[in-house]
């Protein structure tokens, strides 16, 4: 399997993998509006709305394409009406707004799940990041570093990939995401090692 094909797979494995980590979190945390517990919550919210917008992302041209022939198949169906109807521009000029206008409007779905909400008592706490967002990052650069190839892993050569492939870039952004939500969970339990109340 070639890593473009494998990239579906992975992107998917990587966003089980955040939902048992959020999961996780929400299970042991106790308070889930505290700042760092939140904050981390919210970034694998983000990670995982790129990943999902990576996987349902359509190539631009046959986005450009399939928009086209929707639009000149409306236009002249439009134009059609109108001569049978007998009106001319104005009036097919006026059908196609109205046919065009609410697709144009409609509402986009966000990609951004809801986190998760706690039931029950509070949980016992965290005693470290969940080991699926370690993994879940691990498989994320691996899949990142596939997808640019083994002659652009270097710094340089990756930096210009990344300008290159939108799709990269948005790995490196599900990437970044992740790694802040880590820091935050990181320094959660730093100050809870220390004693702070957080």
């Amino acid at each position: 399997m070639s890593p473009v094909r494998a990239l579906p797979a992975e992107l998917g494995a990587v966003r089980a993998l955040i939902a048992d980590g959020s999961a996780e979190i929400v299970r042991a945390a106790g308070d889930l509006d505290q700042f760092w517990i939140r904050s981390a919550c919210d970034r694998l919210a983000a990670a995982d709305a790129v990943l999902a917008g990576v996987l349902n992302r359509r190539p631009a041209a046959l986005s450009v394409l399939a928009t086209t022939i929707g639009t000149a198949a409306v236009a002249a169906g439009s134009a059609a009406l109108a001569r049978v109807l007998g009106g001319g521009l104005l009036v097919a000029l006026g059908i196609a707004a109205l046919v065009l206008i609410p697709v144009w409007l409609r509402p986009r779905r966000s990609a951004t799940p809801a986190l998760p909400i706690a039931s029950g008592p509070p949980g016992p706490g965290l005693t470290g990041v969940p080991l699926t967002l370690e993994r879940a990052r691990v498989r994320l650069v691996s899949a990142s570093l596939r997808r640019a190839g083994r002659a652009n892993w270097r710094a340089p050569a990756l930096r210009r990939a990344l300008g290159a492939d939108p799709v990269l870039a948005r790995l490196a952004e599900a990437d970044l995401l992740l790694c802040q939500a880590i820091d935050c969970l990181d320094r959660y339990l730093d100050d809870l090692s220390k004693g702070w109340s957080p």
